[in-house]
């Protein structure tokens, strides 16, 4: 056994590879959350990583251990959205669950975690754009669209399990899809700087969602009036 930091023991399954046992597990995870609370509410900015290591309730030499820097720890929080939204509708899909409304209640999922995060959002947009030039960053949100991409591609075809036929696009480029509308998204909630626009952002969510709805399947669920109703309201 090799022991980490964090005072807990570390096993090893029959690969050789080293497995954390659950309380670092569990530390991982509050950290996560702490952050997550923290950016939502301060902003990439006002959220240190010492104010991040008090809310989690650990040392600050135990967060750099885990997240070796600020945009390190903002990445793999995103990251950890993912992977919760994909255990959540597989579970679903296992109980049979499926279908168009399941879809629709993970969209809904994920624009909210992506709306809760406008104070953020300025600081996704920037770290988009420095990753074009700093390679470990780089890497790290390359690894972030790998698994993000990959994560929304397997829930797409669990929850259309009994319908993949029918989709309008297969599940690899609707993954992609649904991608790119979340990172448009965040570019523009970073930008609008009022109620009015922020509500211009949700009504441009709620049109796509209308129309995702409506033609996913080619039809397949009636769409409220007030979904689509007037033409499209694009946030700019």
């Amino acid at each position: 056994m090799a022991n980490d930091p964090t005072g807990t023991a570390s096993s090893t399954d029959a690969s050789g590879a080293g497995r954390p046992r659950s309380r670092g597990v569990e530390t991982t995870r509050r950290i996560l959350g702490a952050a997550r609370r923290l950016f939502t509410e301060s902003g990439f900015a006002g959220a240190s990583m010492g104010a991040v290591a008090r809310e989690a309730g650990v040392s600050k030499g135990l967060l750099h251990y885990h997240f070796d820097s600020k945009d390190h720890l903002f990445v793999e929080t995103q990251q950890a959205f993912f992977r919760e939204l994909h255990r959540r509708f597989s579970e679903r899909a296992d109980r049979g669950d499926g279908g168009v409304v399941s879809a629709l209640e993970a969209l809904d999922a994920a624009w909210e975690a992506i709306r809760d995060l406008h104070g953020g959002a300025a600081f996704v947009v920037e770290t988009l754009a420095l990753s074009n030039h700093d390679s470990a960053l780089g890497r790290r949100v390359a690894d972030f669209y790998d698994e993000s991409t990959d994560l929304l591609e397997d829930a797409i075809s669990q929850i259309f399990a009994s319908e993949l036929d029918q989709l309008a696009v297969p599940p690899e480029r609707m993954a992609v899809l649904i991608r790119i509308l979340s990172e448009g998204l965040v570019v523009e909630l970073a930008r609008a700087r009022s109620a009015e626009e922020l509500k211009r952002v949700d009504q441009a969510y709620k049109d796509f969602r209308g129309l995702f709805g409506r033609f996913v399947l080619g039809g397949s669920l009636p769409v409220e009036e007030d979904d689509l109703a007037g033409p499209m309201a694009l946030p700019w």
